[in-house]
């Protein structure tokens, strides 16, 4: 109930927002004494920001009208003026439009059908994506590529509502003619002399598609109202359906399969943070999609863009500034098939979020905690010494009873469990209006979405395949060595079943963001725009595993219980300052633009538990019911890696409880001065910027060693425990050992303690570039445009890891109960820099107009892609997502790549296109993800990790494709399929690179044949993208049906012998509708994923079908359920 209220009082909150904005209206006092009618609309100019449309034809500047008004509107001063003299006012927005008082005829419906053409005054070209709507009336259309649409008329009386951006808005009222001819004067709004300068919106698919016409790069996007009939909750949902476009992990976009550092994403021009530890790549499910007017990604470069978007520009474009006053409120309910409505689904105890997921916050390390490491210098064995004496004072007794409490402050749960799960929510509330502010226009749009989802996968399948049988688990106790069977050799590749379990996870999802904006106009020359974007997101993971080993030739069965608990908060923040400022009102006049911004994002992951318990059950004697004398052995699984660290051997122990926090900031500031000039009547423009981008990260981690680990020790507990973790846990075995706590005279023994020194992984870094660039935008005759340049960029990267005063395990038993004050570090370069002086980057696009809705565009570019920050940092930490170690690489160097871009696009209607394209990269110095093995095979105790880091290759990396778009109104081609739509956009594409002598090697152990080459990582061969609209705006009905399917990527590569991991294409069904009940209320639904297919990852060689030699081996296999929602939008105005 708590939550209810509070979301309808912020509904409240805004509703009165909205009132606040109709009061806000200018009231003035006119005193007009028999003067002629056009003193009123020149007194309304001069003192307001309004608009007056009339025809000279219309309004006989003879009349003369009397008023004396106080404190008026000018809807208000208007019907005075216009009172008895025969004319009538209609207002659109902040415009008017004077016309003849028209008596409507009554009984008179009948539906006729005007023909409208629209061409520029100046030039006569036609205008496409023009909006033409009837006054009073909801739904518009658009005029296509030859400027004509068509508009069904009922009143004779009716308006027609002309508008596109860059032009000044027109107001015609209807005649009797079938056809009506009307010309738009550019950029200018007039009455007299006043001017004031068109805004830009664009937010429907026919604007952007006019935008991507007029482009002098290749483009691709995503209107807001694409994104409304996907259903698309986060931004990365709404990009995967844009052409070339592919998602990983529901976060990660890459474009033309090139992801992570070669994709940059900005918002509204400025560069957004990572918030992720592990990846350079944006996670983009954090910005809302509903806070959006258009996601546009560029696929060629200009010299003002970024030199190191290598793959393309991600540009987010925030929800604009309307023409009148809306507020717009929206709520949907659903859930997912295989939770089901009051169903349940995996979880933990104490995993509730709380409604706005602050409640994550909570299970931080405390102060008190933290503050132990400088209160005991020693470390563990100083707090043993405490407890040990705390029966010689009360001062030390109290002590010890403060740690003890801090000890067993820590939630005693390392399993999961069933839980009843909440149905999925989605909330939006969108307002915006424009005001009259010291005489001059004040814009205004607010924004808020929050949505939270809950995900299941019952029964899902994980195995691990091999060509080895045997079993190591860190254990002597559990141990049999590892070999390859008779029954696999190089002339018969097999693999055998390592490990085999079932999988039971859950997922809960909340994000919820703000969206703030403010556009000042001061003149038509100078104007500036400030904006907020805000959003958190919280996120709840609980995943088991239950299986065994195979084949480990032990007499009994060995059975392994995985467990990962995990919560995280993301908070991101991005402040955005724009001007624009023109020198003069002349077309030759110099432009000043700017971007100033600041962008803050932090990830918070406390307490991730992972546990992977090994349980070898033996059974002494057993009767004929299977009754008998059983007995445990249980340990931890814990690996290593060889060949790194200062040991050379690096113990992988993923058991614990770890503390993760990045804070990232981002400081960018980019300036652009435009001089155009003419050539022959053509404007051409000059263009010089700066860019500066400055990024400061910190990184901390705290890594709690479990009873039984290497990090943490007791290894009888999990005995004692009789492998119960959330008991191995408990106050029994945490803190002050209660066996002995009360015994008189005896001292105080302390149990297991929790690590209070940070993990070696700690480190801050800073990455700082600076540009400079010039380019020519050229119009070459009335055909040919070219537009290019040269950037010149550095690049200064630096990071340091914190040595001071951390616990590693891979040093600690030799210094252990010494007192040292520093256990070590696992760096051996705690120190990186890497910077580069300017460097010069080359681009041009050249765009042939053969008509006027068709291009044929080349272009080549020459960019970078920097080492991130955690990739040169000298640090290496266990990850249990991917079984391997992450670590720096200190001797990384930038990327060089060049593209070559070639696109055919036709626009022969508004919201059409045919489009094809081919592109080519050519990569020098490629930075590859690289897994280094160095297996001890037989004799080797411990499960053998890979290292995983970042290198340069030295063999150039080649990617070529080609993409092909069609989107088409289907009631052109024959009046059965009328407001029929049909949509499809497909990559192809290419891409290798040779395999290292080590991978090599691996992947020929037992199967000779093994190809030399490899497709990039998470390259997909193809993407393909389809829909079928129906809009049929007289009954206010919309259907979308979406598909989606995105071929095989390599997602791990194995160096164990086996052969690599691939995903398997997995298509995806949607179903979107709304329908129009009254006039502002909206029903909205939607069914997603309703073909429920499998996900299954396989051990495979490429381009077989997910088979390895004829034979299919699943390494992952599970359903995530189809989604359902459905709820109502409200347009208060």
């Amino acid at each position: 109930m708590g939550k209810s209220i509070l979301f309808i009082s912020m509904i409240f909150c805004l509703f009165l927002q909205g009132i606040k904005a109709q009061d806000a209206e200018p009231r003035l006092d006119l005193k007009l004494d028999n003067q002629p009618i056009l003193e009123a609309f020149q007194f309304i100019r001069k003192n307001t920001n309004y608009v007056i449309n009339y025809s000279s034809d219309e309004i006989d500047a003879r009349v003369k009208v009397t008023v004396n008004l106080h404190h008026a509107t000018v809807g208000e001063i208007l019907g005075a003026v216009l009172k008895g003299t025969g004319y009538e006012q209609v207002r659109a927005g902040n415009a008017y439009l004077i016309r003849r008082k028209v008596v409507p005829q009554r009984h008179q419906h009948t539906v006729t059908y005007l023909n409208v053409h629209i061409t520029d005054s100046k030039n006569h070209n036609p205008v496409a994506a023009a909006s033409v709507s009837i006054q009073n009336r909801v739904f518009n259309t658009y005029t296509d590529g030859d400027g004509k649409a068509s508009v069904s008329i009922t009143d004779s009386a009716s308006v027609l509502v002309i508008s596109s951006v860059g032009y000044a808005t027109r107001f015609v009222t209807v005649t009797n003619e079938s056809n009506l001819e009307v010309s738009l004067v550019q950029d200018i709004r007039s009455l007299g002399a006043v001017t004031v300068q068109a805004q830009r919106k664009v937010n429907s698919e026919a604007t952007l598609l006019n935008e991507r016409k007029n482009s002098s790069v290749v483009s691709d996007g995503i209107s807001a109202q694409n994104i409304e009939k996907t259903a698309s909750l986060t931004t990365t949902q709404a990009l995967q359906r844009v052409t070339g476009v592919t998602i990983t992990d529901d976060k990660y976009v890459a474009i033309r399969g090139m992801g992570d550092r070669s994709v940059i994403s900005e918002l509204n021009g400025a560069r957004l943070s990572s918030s992720d530890p592990d990846r350079s790549a944006v996670p983009l499910d954090l910005v809302p999609a509903a806070l959006l007017d258009n996601v546009t990604v560029y696929k060629t470069m200009t010299p003002d863009k970024p030199a190191d978007a290598s793959a393309g520009i991600v540009e987010l474009k925030t929800k604009s500034v309307p023409d009148t006053l809306t507020l717009e409120i929206s709520a949907q309910l659903g859930t997912n098939s295989t939770i089901g409505v009051n169903g349940s689904y995996n979880s933990f105890l104490g995993s509730d979020m709380g409604f706005w997921g602050q409640k994550v916050n909570s299970h931080n390390l405390s102060a008190d905690f933290l503050n132990l490491k400088n209160l005991y210098p020693g470390g563990l064995p100083q707090i043993q010494q405490l407890f040990l004496q705390s029966r010689n004072s009360p001062e030390m007794a109290a002590e010890a009873l403060r740690i003890n409490n801090i000890m067993q402050s820590f939630p005693a749960v390392l399993t999961t469990s069933y839980k009843p799960a909440a149905p999925n929510q989605i909330y939006s509330v969108s307002f915006g209006n424009k005001y009259q502010v010291f005489k001059h226009q004040l814009g205004i749009v607010l924004g808020a979405n929050y949505y939270s989802r809950t995900e299941d996968r019952y029964q899902g399948q994980v195995n691990q395949y091999s060509i080895y049988q045997g079993i190591v688990t860190g254990s002597p106790d559990i141990f049999n060595a590892l070999h390859i069977p008779g029954f696999i050799t190089p002339d018969n590749p097999r693999l055998g079943k390592y490990l085999g379990y079932q999988e039971n996870s859950g997922k809960t999802t909340m994000n919820y963001g703000v969206l703030g904006g403010v556009t000042y106009r001061f003149n038509a020359r100078n104007q500036v725009q400030f904006q907020y974007v805000g959003s958190r997101g919280a996120e709840t993971q609980a995943n088991s595993l239950n299986g065994s080993w195979q084949n480990t030739g032990l007499q009994f069965p060995v059975y392994n219980q995985v467990n990962q608990l995990k919560q995280s908060y993301r908070v991101f923040n991005t402040f955005n300052l724009q001007g624009e400022h023109r020198v003069v009102s002349q077309s030759w006049s110099p432009t000043l633009s700017y971007n100033l911004s600041s962008s803050k994002s932090t990830s918070n992951e406390p307490d991730f538990r992972f546990t992977d318990l090994a349980d070898y059950r033996k059974v002494a004697y057993a009767d004929p019911n299977g009754q008998g004398i059983v007995s445990d052995n249980y340990a931890f699984v814990v690996g290593s890696v060889h060949g790194v660290g200062p040991n050379g051997v690096l113990n992988a122990d993923p058991n614990g409880r770890k503390y993760r926090f990045l804070t990232e900031n981002n400081y960018s500031a980019k300036a652009d001065l435009t001089q155009p000039f003419y050539v022959a009547k053509q404007k051409q423009l000059l263009k010089f910027g700066y860019n500066f981008l400055k990024r400061d990260r910190d990184f901390t981690e705290n890594v709690l060693g479990l009873p039984g680990t290497s990090a943490g020790g007791n290894i009888g507990l999990l005995t004692k425990a009789d492998g119960n973790l959330d008991q191995l846990v408990s106050y029994n075995n945490i803190g002050l050992n209660p066996s002995n706590f009360d015994a008189e005279g005896n001292p105080r023994v302390g149990g297991f303690l929790y690590q209070i020194r940070k993990s070696p992984n700690n480190y801050h870094g800073t990455y700082e570039t600076q540009a400079f660039y010039g380019m020519l935008d050229a119009h070459v005759g009335e055909r040919l445009r070219i537009t290019g340049g040269v950037r010149f960029e550095s690049t200064d990267i630096q990071a340091h890891v914190d040595t001071a005063n951390v616990f590693n395990p891979q040093v600690a038993a030799g210094t252990i109960g010494n007192n040292t004050s520093n256990q070590g570090g696992a760096t051996t370069q705690p120190n990186t820099g890497y910077k580069v002086d300017f460097k010069p980057y080359y681009s041009a696009n050249l765009t042939y107009t053969w008509k006027h809705n068709m291009n044929f565009r080349l272009g080549y570019s020459t960019t970078l892609a920097r080492p991130e920050l955690r990739e040169l940092t000298n640090i290496f930490e266990f990850d249990p997502f991917q079984f391997a170690v992450v670590g720096g690489n200190p001797n990384l160097k930038n990327q060089f790549t060049r593209s070559e871009d070639f696109r055919w696009e036709w626009f022969p209607n508004t919201g059409e296109v045919i489009a094809a394209s081919a592109f080519a990269k050519q990569i020098d110095n490629q930075l590859n993800k690289v897994f280094i093995y160095h297996p001890q095979s037989a004799v080797s105790v411990f499960p053998e990790f890979p290292l995983i880091e970042y290198q340069n290759d030295v063999n150039q990396g080649r990617l070529f494709g080609i993409e092909l778009e069609v989107r088409k109104d289907l009631g052109r081609l024959t009046s059965l399929l009328k407001n029929f739509y049909l949509g499809t956009n497909l990559m192809f594409a290419s891409s290798q690179i040779t395999k290292n002598a080590e991978r090599l090697e691996a992947s020929r152990t037992i199967d000779r044949s093994a190809s030399a080459k490899s497709p990039l990582f998470e390259q997909p061969p193809y993407s393909i993208n389809a829909y079928v609209d129906y809009d049929n705006s007289r009954l206010g009905t919309q259907l979308t049906v979406n598909f989606n399917i995105v071929g095989e990527r390599l997602i791990q590569v194995q160096l164990d012998g086996s052969p690599d991991v691939y995903s398997r294409p997995v298509p995806s069904l949607d179903v979107v509708f709304t329908q129009r009940l009254m006039k502002r209320l909206t029903i909205k639904g939607f069914a997603k994923n309703i073909l429920n297919p499998y996900y299954r990852d396989v051990y495979a060689t490429p381009r077989n079908n997910g088979l390895y030699h004829n034979v299919l081996y699943v390494q992952h296999q599970y359903q995530r359920g189809a989604e359902y929602a459905l709820g109502i939008t409200y347009k208060l105005f």
